[in-house]
């Protein structure tokens, strides 16, 4: 009996410790199993914080192991004429860093290199010292910025030489770029320009902004545990390239020849447009006057040292920024008759006028309670009766008036958006103006005085955009100035096709207006902006800005080349020219500026000859003198 129950004990001891055993590895598995899940979430935890912050936290485990960073400098990307010649690009330049605490750690290290800043750069040894004395736990002190290659070069050399100057240490270089413009002045307004601070701040430089800057590289170093030196580089990414529709030779050409006559006749200001009529590239842009890219905010040079010393901070900042300004896209101003053709164009296609009419003029019209009157009043008196061809080349008001009264308010108004005018073009560059036109709540006034380009605002991009569409067969492009996109390597990023944004009149109407301008040119009131052996048509344009009894005016002339089949479209504004008393002498004057400009644009585009013609007259003959004022018949004015 004591036998047996000596085995149960032992067997109940036994159960007893198979079961504790037993609980003892389910707990166990629970606690492998708990540590396994905690160990696999903060695994995840640490990929997910590596893959989003892992730079962060590497750059805070380096900074505890003598850690610094570099910023590798990206290269802005140039901006090129569409025939290479390269407008702006970025220059590499070196920033002379001074390290202070590694210049201490070596009483050897002191002498050698302030002497080898003082003799290289010419740095004073007490301002070196002192920074040695007041910051001498410092890593990283500016003592110069933009230096060139050449500048550095006998530095580098000393350094180089280790068997003859062992001990200079603590000085590097950094690189950096500062933006350069080659031709200063050339495209001013187009190209624009940037600084390192605001990155690209007129211009296509601020328009491509985005696309010509590229991306800052870091070189992150360090020392490890064995006192090595490790480095990592993350390479900077260089910014695009940017073709324009700029012809170098055609922005030389026109602001060669706005630099000529402003010597001699100034005006407030001066700007031309040159297009390709049958794509809406823009091959020349300009306006006078110009500034210097390379130091865009000095006035020097532009304004005497007398009337810069009297013009107060807010006066000069002021004139600065209407400095920058494009004229060709961010004034507005009244066209005055080069606004005729449209008017023109609009009573042919409604059917309102045909070729052949012909029309009355005495001089004035009665419209609305005013006597609006002609620009021969003064002169002859009237045209008398004229033809819709005849209207056009005398730039009769009359008969302009007479077929915008046929169309209409609201139907002139619909044919003056269908032109562009009152809307943005869409051109590629920043702070393009909208220009001001009425609805459809056009008066009667209103209608008379826009015919012949009052009371109606505009911009040169728009005028220049709408009047290609009138002369190559009514299509409208978008008015464009830069032709491609491109890597530092050539790549092409993007190609900027002609966008063809509506019709705006027949190929019959085309044509017709073609042949008018034509003989505006060969016999109308243009005579003087023909040169021998080209067929030219064009417009000139006479309008009073303001107050009309300022006498302030802006003229103008609109035209192409050949007449018949254009390949170039070229638009010169006067705004107040130097003649203010009257206007016949300054539309000569823009007459002949245009004139000058065909004479050497057209040969240089490989425009041939294409008629028989006598030499340019340049004597006085008639043209549009004070013109498309407005005068009241009673006195409740305007």
């Amino acid at each position: 009996m004591a036998e047996n129950s000596d085995n149960r004990a032992k067997r109940n001891k036994y159960r007893r410790k198979k079961a504790m055993l037993k609980r003892a590895h389910k707990k166990a598995g629970i606690a492998f199993c708990v540590i396994a899940v905690m160990l696999l979430v903060l695994a995840g935890r640490i990929a997910m914080i590596n893959y989003s912050h892992g730079d962060t936290y590497s750059k805070a485990v380096l900074d505890h192991q003598s850690y610094t960073s570099t910023t590798i400098p990206n290269k802005r990307g140039e901006i090129l004429t569409s025939n290479g010649t390269i407008l702006a690009y970025s220059e590499r330049v070196y920033n002379l860093i001074f390290d202070p605490k590694l210049v201490l750690s070596d009483s050897d290290y002191k002498e050698p290199t302030i002497n080898a800043l003082v003799t290289c750069f010419g740095l004073e040894r007490s301002n070196l010292e002192e920074i040695l004395r007041t910051k001498p736990d410092s890593h990283y002190e500016k003592l110069l910025k933009e230096l060139t290659s050449d500048e550095i070069a006998e530095f580098k050399a000393l350094v180089q030489d280790t068997k003859n100057n062992p001990n200079i240490k603590g000085v590097w270089f950094e690189e950096s770029y500062i933006r350069k413009y080659p031709f200063s002045t050339l495209a001013c307004d187009v190209v624009g320009f940037a600084s390192a601070a605001n990155g690209g701040e007129l211009g296509l430089e601020s328009y491509y902004d985005d696309e010509l800057s590229g991306t800052d590289g870091v070189s992150y170093s360090y020392v490890d545990e064995n006192l090595d030196v490790q480095q990592t580089n993350k390479d900077a990414v260089d910014g695009n390239n940017i073709i324009t529709t700029i012809d170098y030779n055609v922005q030389s050409i026109i602001e060669r020849k706005i630099a000529e006559y402003n010597e001699e006749r100034p005006s407030n200001a001066t700007a031309v447009l040159v297009m390709n009529p049958n794509n809406g590239e823009v091959l020349g842009m300009a306006s006078y006057p110009f500034f210097d890219l390379n130091n865009p905010r000095s006035l020097e040079g532009i304004y005497s040292e007398e009337e810069l010393s009297g013009m107060t901070d807010e006066q000069k900042s002021n004139t600065m920024y209407s400095l920058w300004r494009n004229y060709c896209i961010s004034q507005t101003y009244e066209p005055g008759s080069t606004f005729k053709p449209f008017t023109v164009a609009s009573g042919l296609e409604e059917g309102v006028t045909h070729d052949g009419d012909t029309f009355y003029c005495a001089g004035f019209e009665a419209i609305g309670g005013y006597t609006i009157r002609c620009h021969v009043y003064n002169k002859t008196g009237s045209h008398g009766e004229i033809s819709l061809e005849q209207g056009l080349m005398q730039s009769c008001n009359p008969t302009m008036m007479q077929i915008a009264a046929r169309l209409g308010g609201v139907k002139f108004a619909q044919y003056q958006r269908l032109f562009g005018f009152g809307s943005k073009t869409g051109i590629d560059l920043p702070a393009e103006e909208n220009g001001i036109t009425k609805k459809s709540d056009m008066s009667e006034t209103d209608v008379a005085t826009n015919a012949f380009g009052q009371n109606i605002n505009v911009t040169m991009i728009q005028m220049g955009a709408a009047f290609c569409s009138l002369i190559n067969g009514g299509d409208y492009y978008q008015p464009h100035i830069v032709k491609r996109i491109e890597k530092a390597s050539g790549e092409v990023v993007k190609n900027f096709e002609p966008t063809l944004v509506r019709q705006t009149v027949t190929s019959s109407t085309s044509k017709l207006l073609r042949q008018y301008l034509r003989s505006t040119v060969d016999e109308g009131l243009a005579k003087k902006a023909s040169v021998t052996g080209y067929s030219i048509g064009g417009k000139t344009g006479t309008a009073q800005k303001g107050n009309r009894n300022d006498l302030k005016w802006v003229v103008s002339f609109i035209g192409c080349a050949p007449a018949e089949n254009p390949q170039v479209m070229i638009y010169v504004l006067l705004d107040e020219p130097y003649e203010t008393t009257g206007t016949s002498g300054s539309t000569v004057d823009n007459l002949l500026l245009a004139h000058d400009i065909f004479e050497e644009l057209l040969p240089y585009m490989n425009i041939f000859k294409d008629v028989q013609a006598e030499p340019v007259d340049t004597t006085d003959s008639e043209v549009e003198g004070m013109v498309d004022i407005d005068i009241p018949n009673n006195n409740s004015g305007e």
